[in-house]
């Protein structure tokens, strides 16, 4: 069980870092990101995928 909940977080840290790198170039002002917040949706990503490496 404690593998899913994990595996879930990587799914999660992911689909959030992908949406990110999206709107990083997006044409609309408003939607674009900073690098500073596409650093740390990358850093959770990396994170979440050592968390399941140690499970």
């Amino acid at each position: 069980m404690p593998q899913e909940i994990v595996i879930q977080e990587v799914l999660t840290c992911f689909d959030a870092y992908a949406r990110i790198r999206r709107a990083r170039d997006s044409v609309l002002a408003a939607s674009r990101v900073s690098p500073r917040e596409e650093e740390r949706a990358f850093d959770d990503l990396q994170q979440a995928i050592s968390r399941l490496r140690t499970t």
